[in-house]
Protein backbone atom coordinates (compact mmCIF):
# COMPACT_ATOMS: atom_id res chain seq x y z
CA UNK A 1 0.00 0.00 0.00
CA UNK A 2 1.07 3.62 -0.98
CA UNK A 3 1.10 6.39 0.76
CA UNK A 4 0.09 9.73 -0.79
CA UNK A 5 -0.32 13.02 1.11
CA UNK A 6 -3.68 14.71 0.34
CA UNK A 7 -3.70 18.65 -0.17
CA UNK A 8 -5.98 19.30 2.46
CA UNK A 9 -3.24 19.85 4.55
CA UNK A 10 -2.10 23.15 3.15
CA UNK A 11 -4.97 24.59 0.76
CA UNK A 12 -3.24 28.05 0.30
CA UNK A 13 -0.18 26.64 -1.30
CA UNK A 14 0.19 26.40 -5.02
CA UNK A 15 0.77 23.51 -6.69
CA UNK A 16 4.52 23.98 -7.29
CA UNK A 17 4.92 24.30 -3.29
CA UNK A 18 2.58 21.83 -2.44
CA UNK A 19 4.23 19.21 -4.53
CA UNK A 20 7.66 20.33 -3.17
CA UNK A 21 6.35 20.00 0.17
CA UNK A 22 5.00 16.14 0.00
CA UNK A 23 8.76 15.39 -1.33
CA UNK A 24 10.31 16.93 1.60
CA UNK A 25 8.25 14.88 3.78
CA UNK A 26 9.46 11.70 2.14
CA UNK A 27 5.85 10.84 0.30
CA UNK A 28 5.85 9.37 -3.13
CA UNK A 29 2.68 10.44 -4.50
CA UNK A 30 -0.19 13.58 -3.86
CA UNK A 31 -4.05 13.67 -4.11
CA UNK A 32 -5.33 17.02 -5.19
CA UNK A 33 -8.29 18.58 -4.62
CA UNK A 34 -10.76 20.16 -7.92
CA UNK A 35 -12.12 22.89 -5.71
CA UNK A 36 -10.38 22.84 -2.01
CA UNK A 37 -6.87 24.23 -2.80
CA UNK A 38 -4.45 26.56 -4.57
CA UNK A 39 -3.45 23.34 -6.19
CA UNK A 40 -6.13 22.18 -7.74
CA UNK A 41 -5.42 21.20 -11.49
CA UNK A 42 -8.31 22.93 -12.53
CA UNK A 43 -6.49 26.56 -11.27
CA UNK A 44 -6.30 29.06 -13.86
CA UNK A 45 -2.78 29.70 -14.29
CA UNK A 46 -1.87 26.12 -14.81
CA UNK A 47 -2.68 24.22 -17.85
CA UNK A 48 -3.14 20.15 -17.82
CA UNK A 49 0.44 20.01 -19.58
CA UNK A 50 1.82 22.15 -16.73
CA UNK A 51 0.28 19.83 -14.02
CA UNK A 52 1.56 16.94 -15.56
CA UNK A 53 4.83 18.29 -15.69
CA UNK A 54 5.05 19.72 -12.61
CA UNK A 55 4.23 16.33 -10.64
CA UNK A 56 6.98 14.73 -12.80
CA UNK A 57 9.52 16.99 -12.38
CA UNK A 58 9.25 17.04 -8.33
CA UNK A 59 9.56 13.13 -8.68
CA UNK A 60 6.03 12.47 -7.57
CA UNK A 61 3.28 9.95 -9.07
CA UNK A 62 -0.77 11.73 -8.60
CA UNK A 63 -2.48 9.38 -6.86
CA UNK A 64 -5.72 10.62 -6.86
CA UNK A 65 -8.43 14.17 -7.50
CA UNK A 66 -11.55 14.76 -5.27
CA UNK A 67 -13.86 16.49 -8.08
CA UNK A 68 -17.07 18.48 -7.27
CA UNK A 69 -19.43 17.00 -5.26
CA UNK A 70 -22.75 15.07 -7.32
CA UNK A 71 -25.68 17.56 -5.58
CA UNK A 72 -28.21 17.38 -8.21
CA UNK A 73 -28.58 20.89 -7.99
CA UNK A 74 -27.03 24.20 -10.26
CA UNK A 75 -24.47 25.81 -8.16
CA UNK A 76 -25.39 29.31 -9.15
CA UNK A 77 -28.99 29.15 -8.80
CA UNK A 78 -29.52 25.70 -6.38
CA UNK A 79 -32.50 24.44 -9.06
CA UNK A 80 -32.40 20.92 -8.88
CA UNK A 81 -31.29 20.11 -12.59
CA UNK A 82 -29.40 16.80 -12.34
CA UNK A 83 -28.30 16.83 -15.85
CA UNK A 84 -26.12 20.08 -15.70
CA UNK A 85 -24.56 18.73 -12.70
CA UNK A 86 -23.31 15.52 -14.23
CA UNK A 87 -21.76 17.81 -17.19
CA UNK A 88 -19.57 19.43 -14.49
CA UNK A 89 -18.90 16.26 -12.96
CA UNK A 90 -18.23 14.79 -16.72
CA UNK A 91 -15.29 17.65 -17.38
CA UNK A 92 -13.66 16.74 -13.83
CA UNK A 93 -13.70 13.01 -14.44
CA UNK A 94 -11.76 13.82 -17.95
CA UNK A 95 -9.78 16.41 -16.73
CA UNK A 96 -9.03 13.45 -14.39
CA UNK A 97 -8.10 10.93 -17.57
CA UNK A 98 -6.43 13.78 -18.76
CA UNK A 99 -3.71 13.67 -15.90
CA UNK A 100 -3.48 9.97 -16.20
CA UNK A 101 -6.06 8.66 -14.01
CA UNK A 102 -8.38 5.98 -14.09
CA UNK A 103 -10.69 6.85 -10.77
CA UNK A 104 -11.71 9.89 -9.06
CA UNK A 105 -13.30 10.73 -5.88
CA UNK A 106 -16.76 12.50 -5.04
CA UNK A 107 -19.35 13.36 -2.36
CA UNK A 108 -23.05 13.75 -2.26
CA UNK A 109 -25.35 16.55 -1.74
CA UNK A 110 -27.37 17.33 1.14
CA UNK A 111 -28.91 14.87 3.56
CA UNK A 112 -32.20 14.24 1.55
CA UNK A 113 -34.21 11.84 -0.04
CA UNK A 114 -33.95 13.96 -3.45
CA UNK A 115 -30.43 13.99 -2.83
CA UNK A 116 -29.76 10.66 -2.36
CA UNK A 117 -31.84 9.64 -5.23
CA UNK A 118 -30.14 11.61 -7.96
CA UNK A 119 -26.81 10.61 -6.24
CA UNK A 120 -27.64 6.98 -7.02
CA UNK A 121 -28.43 7.61 -10.38
CA UNK A 122 -26.07 10.50 -10.98
CA UNK A 123 -23.54 7.65 -10.39
CA UNK A 124 -24.84 5.25 -12.74
CA UNK A 125 -25.16 7.78 -15.44
CA UNK A 126 -21.48 8.70 -15.26
CA UNK A 127 -20.28 5.12 -15.05
CA UNK A 128 -22.18 4.54 -18.34
CA UNK A 129 -20.99 7.42 -20.13
CA UNK A 130 -17.45 6.90 -19.58
CA UNK A 131 -16.76 2.90 -18.96
CA UNK A 132 -13.28 3.31 -18.79
CA UNK A 133 -13.24 4.87 -15.42
CA UNK A 134 -14.02 4.18 -11.74
CA UNK A 135 -16.09 6.82 -8.91
CA UNK A 136 -14.86 6.19 -5.06
CA UNK A 137 -17.78 7.99 -3.21
CA UNK A 138 -16.88 9.18 0.36
CA UNK A 139 -18.85 10.05 3.25
CA UNK A 140 -19.33 13.39 4.62
CA UNK A 141 -21.23 14.79 7.05
CA UNK A 142 -24.57 16.26 5.94
CA UNK A 143 -24.88 14.17 2.93
CA UNK A 144 -26.74 11.29 1.76
CA UNK A 145 -23.84 9.00 2.95
CA UNK A 146 -22.79 9.41 6.56
CA UNK A 147 -21.99 6.34 7.80
CA UNK A 148 -22.41 2.64 7.60
CA UNK A 149 -26.33 2.37 6.73
CA UNK A 150 -26.05 4.83 4.54
CA UNK A 151 -23.32 2.87 2.47
CA UNK A 152 -25.25 -0.58 2.84
CA UNK A 153 -28.64 1.31 1.62
CA UNK A 154 -26.63 2.39 -1.75
CA UNK A 155 -23.41 0.55 -3.15
CA UNK A 156 -25.40 -3.12 -3.45
CA UNK A 157 -27.32 -0.64 -5.78
CA UNK A 158 -24.53 0.77 -7.43
CA UNK A 159 -22.24 -0.77 -10.60
CA UNK A 160 -19.37 -2.52 -9.37
CA UNK A 161 -16.89 0.51 -10.71
CA UNK A 162 -18.65 2.76 -8.12
CA UNK A 163 -16.35 1.89 -4.75
CA UNK A 164 -16.30 2.94 -1.44
CA UNK A 165 -14.10 5.65 -0.49
CA UNK A 166 -13.20 5.07 3.31
CA UNK A 167 -13.05 8.77 4.65
CA UNK A 168 -11.48 7.54 8.75
CA UNK A 169 -12.08 11.52 9.78
CA UNK A 170 -15.43 11.92 8.74
CA UNK A 171 -17.22 8.50 9.74
CA UNK A 172 -14.63 8.96 12.96
CA UNK A 173 -16.70 12.80 13.35
CA UNK A 174 -20.15 10.88 12.67
CA UNK A 175 -19.80 8.39 15.45
CA UNK A 176 -19.01 5.34 13.08
CA UNK A 177 -15.99 3.04 13.23
CA UNK A 178 -14.32 3.12 10.13
CA UNK A 179 -13.29 -0.84 11.24
CA UNK A 180 -16.56 -1.67 11.22
CA UNK A 181 -17.49 -0.46 7.52
CA UNK A 182 -13.99 -1.74 6.73
CA UNK A 183 -15.18 -5.32 7.71
CA UNK A 184 -18.51 -4.82 5.63
CA UNK A 185 -17.21 -3.14 2.53
CA UNK A 186 -13.47 -4.24 2.09
CA UNK A 187 -13.69 -6.31 -1.10
CA UNK A 188 -15.02 -2.84 -2.39
CA UNK A 189 -12.51 -0.69 -1.11
CA UNK A 190 -11.55 1.91 -3.42
CA UNK A 191 -9.49 4.19 -1.31
CA UNK A 192 -8.64 4.66 1.97
CA UNK A 193 -8.06 8.46 3.42
CA UNK A 194 -6.45 8.36 6.74
CA UNK A 195 -7.16 11.53 9.58
CA UNK A 196 -6.26 10.36 13.11
CA UNK A 197 -8.81 12.85 15.07
CA UNK A 198 -12.25 14.31 14.97
CA UNK A 199 -13.50 17.05 13.42
CA UNK A 200 -10.53 19.36 11.83
CA UNK A 201 -8.07 19.40 14.73
CA UNK A 202 -4.84 19.37 13.58
CA UNK A 203 -3.75 16.09 15.99
CA UNK A 204 -0.74 14.05 15.02
CA UNK A 205 -1.28 10.04 14.14
CA UNK A 206 -1.40 7.90 17.00
CA UNK A 207 -2.74 11.10 19.22
CA UNK A 208 -6.64 10.84 17.91
CA UNK A 209 -9.27 8.47 18.12
CA UNK A 210 -8.10 6.50 15.02
CA UNK A 211 -7.25 2.77 15.28
CA UNK A 212 -4.47 2.72 13.03
CA UNK A 213 -2.97 -0.49 13.78
CA UNK A 214 -6.32 -2.30 13.84
CA UNK A 215 -7.35 -0.72 10.76
CA UNK A 216 -4.15 -1.26 8.44
CA UNK A 217 -4.68 -4.76 9.86
CA UNK A 218 -8.15 -5.18 8.39
CA UNK A 219 -6.84 -3.59 5.36
CA UNK A 220 -4.39 -6.61 5.23
CA UNK A 221 -6.77 -9.49 5.31
CA UNK A 222 -9.31 -7.89 2.86
CA UNK A 223 -6.50 -7.21 1.10
CA UNK A 224 -6.85 -3.93 -0.38
CA UNK A 225 -3.49 -3.34 -2.57
CA UNK A 226 -4.86 0.76 -2.91
CA UNK A 227 -3.21 4.25 -1.79
CA UNK A 228 -3.27 5.35 1.73
CA UNK A 229 -4.15 8.82 1.61
CA UNK A 230 -2.95 10.83 4.44
CA UNK A 231 -5.72 13.48 4.79
CA UNK A 232 -4.38 16.44 7.53
CA UNK A 233 -6.46 19.32 8.62
CA UNK A 234 -4.45 22.93 8.05
CA UNK A 235 -1.43 22.80 10.45
CA UNK A 236 1.40 25.94 11.10
CA UNK A 237 3.53 23.26 10.80
CA UNK A 238 2.34 21.79 7.66
CA UNK A 239 6.19 20.20 6.86
CA UNK A 240 6.76 18.68 10.38
CA UNK A 241 2.94 17.15 10.55
CA UNK A 242 3.03 15.59 6.76
CA UNK A 243 6.64 13.88 8.03
CA UNK A 244 5.46 12.87 11.25
CA UNK A 245 2.36 11.13 9.64
CA UNK A 246 4.42 9.03 7.12
CA UNK A 247 6.72 8.13 9.72
CA UNK A 248 3.59 6.89 12.16
CA UNK A 249 2.40 5.05 9.18
CA UNK A 250 5.47 3.60 8.13
CA UNK A 251 6.43 2.15 11.48
CA UNK A 252 2.77 0.77 12.23
CA UNK A 253 3.47 -0.76 8.70
CA UNK A 254 6.21 -2.49 9.44
CA UNK A 255 5.02 -3.94 13.15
Amino acid sequence: MQLSLSASLCPALRLPEFLHLAKEAGYSAVELDRTGSESSPAHPDFSVRRVREHVQAAGLRLSGLKIRPLTGRKADSDERNLGYNLRQLEWDIHLARALGLRTANLCGGARTEEARADLRAGVQQLLRRIPDISLNLGSAPGTPVQGLADYQALVPCLDPRARVLLDTGTLLGTGEDPLRVTQVFGRRLGLVHLRDGRGAEPLPFGQGDLDCDGLLRHLQQVEYLGVLVVELAPSEKPLEAARQARQYLERMRSC
